[in-house]
């Protein structure tokens, strides 16, 4: 296996039974086993409630096809519902190859996976109410050398406010670089992924020490971080790389993510 296994355990007073979640971010159309069986496999025996795709399983450019992506993800369906969020890459895709972009979405929506590019769905589970939103953001956001800005009317204006009836939200958000503001809109679990873990990672506390900004040291990139009271990011350092696959002490690895009753933990 070329990957790990990560777990966090949370909780919050808006769930009502525990949630197990699988987070999968950045397969950048990595293949584990065939036809992606051994990761399949892993996802199957986490009897998972939700599967949340945080992006970038495809690569943005025309020498690669999403093919990969689409058999892996398709595959997901008879596990578990499937929430998917555009990162940079499938946002990448869509601007330069509009027709495989439009064939991939058209696919990923037959096989029944909740596409959430700046959307939101209501969900019940059963007795806990749960609002997943997912949020796209330009890519402008992205271009490296710049410190990117984010605030809580950007998102508003993408996907709306919070939901007043208690429910507990999910939101996708691909780039963790804006992890402050996504616990300022009030999002209770936020799932990213984008950094790879930061390429390299410290051995004593296994912060991420490079941004894909080109600066080092970023303040979040991978790892769990209570941003207020009940309010959670997580952000993964993903399943696969692209362009250069560098990685120093910093595994490549399937979250798995446990959301329990507060009284619980």
């Amino acid at each position: 296996m070329e990957f790990i296994v990560t777990r966090y355990d949370i909780s919050s007073s808006r769930i009502k039974e525990p949630i197990t979640c699988v987070l999968i971010t950045d397969l950048h159309n990595k293949v584990y086993g065939t036809d992606n069986s051994v990761l399949v496999d892993s996802i199957r025996s986490e009897s998972p409630d939700l599967i949340l795709c945080a992006g970038d399983l495809i690569v943005g450019s025309n020498q690669k096809t999403y093919p990969t992506a689409l058999d892996f993800v398709t595959r997901l369906t008879d596990i578990a519902p499937v929430y998917y969020s555009n990162g940079n890459h499938e946002t990448e895709y869509r601007r330069y190859y509009k027709s495989r972009y439009a064939a991939y979405v058209t696919n990923v929506k037959r096989a029944g996976i909740h596409l959430l590019n700046n959307k939101c769905e209501d969900i019940v589970l059963g007795s806990t109410k749960i609002h997943i939103a997912g949020l796209e953001v330009s890519l402008e956001k992205y271009i490296k050398f710049r410190k990117p800005y984010c605030d809580v009317t950007y998102i508003e204006d993408k996907i709306g406010s919070l939901p007043s009836d208690g429910s507990f939200t999910i939101l996708l958000a691909h780039n963790p670089e804006f992890f402050k503001t996504y616990g300022e809109w009030g999002a209770d679990l936020t799932v990213s992924g984008h950094y790879h873990g930061g390429l390299v990672r410290s051995p004593f506390t296994g912060r991420a020490l490079l941004s894909p900004y080109g600066y080092p040291f970023p303040k979040f990139g991978v790892g769990i971080k209570e941003l207020a009271p009940e309010r959670f990011i997580v952000a993964s350092a993903g399943l696969g790389d692209h362009s250069i696959p560098l990685r120093i002490f910093d595994p490549r690895e399937l979250v798995i993510i446990r959301i329990s009753p507060k009284s619980a933990i």
